[in-house]
């Protein structure tokens, strides 16, 4: 049995050697540790053999590095504890509330290129003091994986992925349309002629995906779907340059609509309406957060 159980050694355990470990354990090697934590791999390395003279216990294989049994045991213990480190800081810096606060947002960029970023200028126009950083890079999947480590406080998602749903504290904020936009401004009086075109959408597992195919199965449509791109970004872009008719949120085409680099496809049947949603963990909102999303995103 190791010594980790023993509060007495875990409490003489320096932070930084667990940091050493955690960051190892994400890693291949104790040189891309290094690269990480900006030390160098002999450092690391000592680091590591320290730790698991003070556990009593060896935490890694080396050549290749790997968890060992109790070290993914470990892990588990070791990483949450530090997340809720990090939740502890972020409720330390809302002490002030929006004046000084800091907020960490995740936000697909078409979301925040036609919603979020009005607000947030606004936000920091009025305080001009508050830090707010925003991820849009990421997909929902790392988005929401990020809001599980705590390196996001809430997001602005339109598509959850299933599997996390039940975990989730889901609020509907804004219903959006979805609408058929093509290079060409043409007519759909009959919905099977929808069968002519090639068509742009997002992946298959993606929900709004599953819905509009859903709808169109049931009029008998079968789409030829000739590029599968998952952002909405790729997908606008792909219908200017001629690639089919792409499935998007009508407000993030705007500008190519108004440019007329893109025409919205009347068709003679309703398409499934999105919506943005806000996402938290529960019990995870700081004073921050709270403050910000009732003045700027909602009323909660």
């Amino acid at each position: 049995m190791s010594k980790f159980n023993d509060s007495n050694i875990y409490n003489s355990i320096n932070l930084n050697l667990l940091k050493y470990f955690v960051t190892s354990a994400e890693s291949k090697s104790f040189a891309e540790a290094g690269e990480k934590l900006g030390y160098s791999t002999p450092t690391v390395s000592t680091s590591i053999s320290t730790l698991e003279n003070q556990l009593g216990v060896k935490l890694f294989t080396r050549n290749p590095l790997q968890l060992t049994a109790e070290g993914k045991s470990i892990y588990e213990t070791v990483k949450k504890a530090f997340e809720y480190l990090d939740f502890a800081s972020d409720i330390a810096n809302a002490k002030n509330g929006l004046e000084y606060g800091k907020i960490n947002i995740g936000c697909p960029s078409h979301i925040s290129d036609f919603y979020l970023m009005e607000k947030i200028v606004q936000a920091t126009k009025e305080y001009p003091k508050i830090q707010i950083t925003v991820d849009t890079e990421s997909d929902s999947t790392k988005i929401i994986e990020s809001l599980r480590n705590n390196k996001i406080n809430f997001a602005l998602l339109d598509v959850i992925p299933i599997q996390f749903i039940n975990e989730l504290e889901i609020k509907e904020i804004k219903t959006i349309d979805n609408v058929f936009v093509y290079n060409k401004d043409i007519k759909i009086e009959d919905i099977k002629d929808l069968e002519k075109y090639n068509f742009i959408l997002s992946f298959d597992d993606r929900i709004s995906t599953i819905k509009l195919l859903e709808i169109l199965e049931k009029y008998n449509v079968n789409v030829n779907t000739t590029i599968k791109c998952p952002t909405t970004e790729q997908r606008i872009k792909a219908a200017t340059l001629g690639g089919g008719i792409t499935y998007v949120m009508k407000e993030a085409a705007k500008q190519q609509l108004k440019n007329k680099e893109l025409f919205e496809l009347k068709v003679p049947i309703e398409l499934p309406k999105g919506s943005i949603k806000l996402v938290y963990l529960k019990n995870h909102l700081t004073k921050v957060d709270k403050e910000f999303i009732k003045k700027y995103i909602k009323d909660t």
